[in-house]
């Protein structure tokens, strides 16, 4: 059978879809042929719908398949629709987080055969061989399917169990122009899962799934983690392909750092391996200490990333439903730092009743750690999760342009006051300002008086000027950087400021031709 999957990630970064690559792998290993279109401005102009049906008539698939995250629906929806309206007859389904939140939502829409409920490594292949076989596509078990006009649920299975999975089919993806896109950088998964119930995510509302539909007992079912050695081999692999390209690996885990038992033995496993390649790892304040950067450090890490998201304790109780005092907060990265890893924060503004002062608490606690860079989001909610439904409750969303929007950098959904909303309009594209109009850096005063600048403008003088105030602050930054002048310099992403002595380090290393190697570069 030929499978046609669409990825649109429209509107974000470029990079793998993790979820997909694992069930080209599961399908390939039973004898079934994949193909993809990946939608991405990154990787060239969007497809149309008439695109994709001139590759359906090429391709002749069996079954087309879209992966879609809430953002990317509206996109996904409308060229299903299209694809019926040229003539499409085979099955067309859709997975994705968006699918497993709000199944019965897009269950209805009727241009969909099947939708596609949580991990569906073995409900896909499963679909795909009562497909060649003439079987009941009614029943396949994690689906939502309409059996005239009424939405059948068929409930979920067990957790796959990664271990026994065949390997992830890379090569359905253009890897090369990936990592010429992403410098070189390229994303692997070393598990699945995490078991904090945070409020704006979906992991809690899928071990909730998995108990009431699939047989889980606990949380910790949820985390799995593949081979170290089978990790490793991915890695080399792809070393192989393209020793020209690639220069950093990113382990993509929600929380690389969960089980500090594994953390060590992976970084032992790395260290002697001889890969030699930076790697970047998604680390957790409550469980990293000076064992952990050690190793860490030790195995030739360059970047442990945190997701601080605000620096209020109330907003992150409450609202955000993480558990971690400030003093913690601050020694995880302070132990990161005393090993010279390079750190990064994510922080969330525009939250459900947080308020100015506390948002200030948040750029004041990135202005007291200075972290090597911090990327900045707005805070979106997304159906199906605890977010979601607290913003709901409170009237703050607005439906129409949470419809529209396609990333949660640049705006907010939610309406607050007037003079709020203009505020995190404002913070959307200098928060970096904000946070060097804080710090203890000899930067400091110019910053203060771009703040004092910019607080003045009202909603129409900002947009008027947005793009001149932009330019000149990649202006005054490139001049920065010349005078060695220290301060959070926008870079590599419109929403991440990145300390300037990186930037510069950073800029040494590749004008030697180097690979970045993090024993190099140290920070205060």
């Amino acid at each position: 059978m030929r499978v046609l999957f669409l990825y649109p990630s429209i509107d974000t970064p470029v990079g793998f879809n993790h979820g997909l690559a694992a069930m080209s792998g599961v399908l390939r290993a039973h004898g079934h042929e994949t193909r993809l279109i990946h939608a991405n401005e990154g990787l060239g102009p969007l497809p149309t719908a008439d695109d994709i049906r001139a590759v359906v008539a090429e391709y002749e698939p069996d079954v087309i398949g879209f992966s879609s995250m809430t953002q990317q629906y509206p996109w996904s929806s409308e060229m299903a629709r299209a694809l019926r309206e040229r003539g499409v007859r085979v099955p067309i389904v859709v997975g994705g987080v968006h699918c497993t939140m709000v199944p019965d939502e897009v269950g209805r829409d009727p241009w969909w055969d099947a939708v596609f409920v949580g991990e569906a490594d073995h409900s896909f292949l499963e679909y795909v061989e009562r497909l060649a076989r003439g079987g009941d596509l009614t029943t396949v078990p994690g689906t939502r399917v309409l059996v005239d006009g009424e939405l059948r649920r068929n409930p979920v299975g067990p957790f796959p169990d990664l271990v026994s999975l065949p390997p992830k089919d890379y090569d359905l993806f253009d890897i090369r122009r990936i990592l010429e896109v992403k410098n070189g950088w390229i994303s692997i998964l070393t598990s699945r899962g995490c078991p904090f119930k945070c409020t704006y995510c979906f992991n809690k509302e899928i071990v909730d799934l998995y108990r009431e539909e699939g047989g889980s007992r606990n949380r910790k079912e949820y985390l799995r983690r593949y081979p170290i050695e089978r990790i490793l081999d991915e890695i080399r692999r792809m070393k192989e392909r393209f020793p020209d390209l690639l220069t950093t690996v990113i382990f993509d885990d929600d929380l690389f750092t969960l089980d500090k038992r594994y953390v060590l033995e992976f970084c032992a496993a790395y260290k002697a391996s001889g890969l030699a390649i930076p790697f970047v790892v998604n680390a957790h304040v409550q469980v990293f200490d000076d064992e952990i950067a050690f190793a860490l450090k030790d195995a030739g890490c360059l970047i442990a990333k945190f997701g601080l998201e605000s620096g209020s304790d109330r907003v992150r109780k409450e609202i955000l439903w993480r558990f971690m005092p400030n003093k913690k907060i601050i020694e995880s990265f302070r132990a990161a730092q005393r090993y010279h890893l390079h750190t990064s924060a994510f922080i969330m503004l525009g939250l459900p009743t947080e308020t100015r002062e506390e948002i200030e608490e948040t750029l004041q606690m990135c202005a007291d750690i200075r972290m090597g860079r911090f990327r900045w989001a707005l805070f979106y909610p997304f159906p199906g999760t605890a977010g979601y439904r607290i913003a709901e409750e409170m009237g703050l969303i607005d439906f129409e342009k949470a419809r529209r929007m396609g990333n949660y950098f640049d705006a907010s959904c939610l309406t607050f006051s007037e003079e709020h909303d203009l505020f995190l309009e404002k913070l959307a594209v200098f928060c970096h300002w904000y946070v060097n109009a804080r710090t203890p850096w000899p930067s400091r005063p110019i910053y203060e008086e771009l703040v004092r600048e910019l607080s003045a403008l009202d909603r129409e003088e900002f947009r008027a000027r947005k793009a001149e105030l932009k330019r000149r602050d990649r202006e005054l930054s490139d001049e920065l950087l010349e005078r060695d002048v220290v301060h959070y310099s926008q870079r590599y992403s419109h929403v991440m400021g990145v300390r300037s002595d990186f930037v510069k380090w950073e800029r040494e290393q590749l004008a030697r031709g180097k690979i970045l190697r993090p024993t190099t570069y140290t920070l205060d």
